[in-house]
């Protein structure tokens, strides 16, 4: 029976990479599985392992949000553009959250990213083309932040597979 517990466990894990395209905090519920996992059995994993899990979350709330930034600047675009995309993206991601049952939220976040750097580099003079590059590198960086934010969880899950695993 453990093991079915187990097998379920990480499939429940799995599923909560799914929450990442709604926009809600997957990684962060992969955490509090694992410490639900380890609470509830005899496996003990230690503070340490719970210091890196969160360590891993924060690491990818942090790439998805300064990704959209970075991507901007790179393509062309200046700080206030840099920033009207961050906004955008979490306007875009709020306002299209109930489309395409949930997940709207990620496509919300990508097409504001675009809009709010687009915007602000335009409300600050900078020509159409350069403004459009601008905001394609903002739109590219949030989606580059999202994949990397993705594959965390994903080393989430493995590295949580194995203390489950280690303890049966």
């Amino acid at each position: 029976m453990t093991y079915i517990l187990a097998i379920l466990c990480i499939a429940l894990m799995a599923l909560c990479l799914m929450l990442l395209f709604l926009g809600l905090p997957g990684n962060w519920v992969i955490l509090g599985l694992a410490a639900l996992w380890s609470y509830f059995s005899d496996a003990d994993f230690g503070w340490k392992f719970f210091l890196l899990l969160a360590g891993l979350a924060a690491v990818g709330e942090v790439l998805e949000f300064l990704a959209g930034s970075i991507g901007a600047r790179r393509f062309g675009g200046t700080r206030k553009g840099s920033w009207g995309g961050i906004i955008g993206a979490l306007v875009g991601g709020i306002a299209c959250a109930p489309l395409f049952f949930g997940f709207g939220a990620l496509l919300g976040a990508l097409s504001g990213a675009f809009a709010g750097c687009f915007i602000i580099e335009k409300m600050h003079g900078m020509a159409t083309a350069k403004a459009a590059s601008a905001a394609l590198g903002s739109a590219l960086g949030r989606f580059g932040g999202f994949l990397a934010k993705f594959g965390i969880g994903l080393g989430m899950i493995y590295l949580s597979a194995q203390q489950i695993w280690a303890g049966l």
